[in-house]
């Protein structure tokens, strides 16, 4: 268990399995010089190990992972430090947060918002000691989201023009570099929201198999077995995209595509 955060030093470490995620975050707190940025981590494994090996006193855990999703994680440290979720749930998981008087950032992250938990950070002391009991009443709201929070639409901007397409008419999205892709049969647009929240927003039939790829599995045209449990996926659009899934999302690759 952590001891109360130094005045000087705040030793942080970043979880997030989008690269952009975490460069924009990165980047925001440059504006606090007492956080030191110790490490990154971009999956459930990844980030249970850093924070045991690296203790450090914050960590800005994103709550949809690779592996083990953030609330899980927390259930498996030896060591907790003051945790701050990064979250794309909308106002329904904000009411469970401060129902549990855990902090939290919704993406993308407001410098105002940013500056409030900061604060936070400062006055406050090492997690109660029934954190975890918090976390599983929180786990337990969480999973009450109403189906109708999903999205039928995805607005993408053209000029001054805003054009909304269908979800139904979308191949996948793709992450690139700094930016999220969405793409039809034929058209590639840029969107402007980051994957984990289209993941917690978009219909059952898009499915996660990779950090940098959500599908609809609708406009799958086959599947091809690669290695240790990864496959081939090639896509219904004019190019027939392939994609390879990631080992780390090998549960959901079984559980919402090949499961009947």
């Amino acid at each position: 268990m952590s001891s109360l955060l130094s005045p000087s030093i705040i030793k942080t470490l970043l979880v997030d399995d989008e690269e952009i995620a975490i460069h924009r975050l990165r980047k925001a707190l440059l504006a606090y010089p007492e956080v030191q940025v110790i490490g990154e981590a971009m999956d459930g494994a990844s980030a249970i190990e850093a924070i045991n090996r690296l203790r450090p006193d914050l960590v800005f855990l994103d709550i949809q992972l690779p592996g083990f999703n953030g609330l899980e994680i927390l259930h498996r440290l030896s060591y907790v430090p003051l945790i701050v979720f990064v979250t794309a749930y909308e106002e329904y998981a904000v009411r469970a947060f401060e129902q549990q008087s855990l902090d939290y950032l919704l993406k993308p992250v407001e410098e105002e918002r940013l500056a409030l938990t900061m604060r936070r950070v400062a006055e406050r002391k090492a997690p109660a000691a029934d954190i975890l009991q918090q976390l599983q009443q929180l786990q337990a709201l969480l999973q009450e989201r109403r189906t109708e929070d999903r999205i039928s639409t995805i607005p993408v901007k053209t000029g001054n023009k805003i054009q909304l397409v269908p979800v139904g008419e979308i191949c996948f999205f793709a992450a690139n570099d700094k930016y999220v892709q969405l793409h039809t049969y034929q058209e590639t647009r840029l969107v402007e929201y980051p994957l984990n929240y289209l993941q917690t927003r978009l219909p059952a039939e898009f499915v996660r198999i990779h950090r940098s790829f959500i599908i609809n599995k609708l406009q799958i045209k086959e599947l091809h077995k690669y290695f240790k449990g990864t496959y081939v996926v090639i896509m219904n659009d004019a190019k027939e995209t392939r994609i390879k899934t990631a080992y780390s999302y090998a549960e959901a690759v079984k559980t919402q595509l090949l499961t009947p």
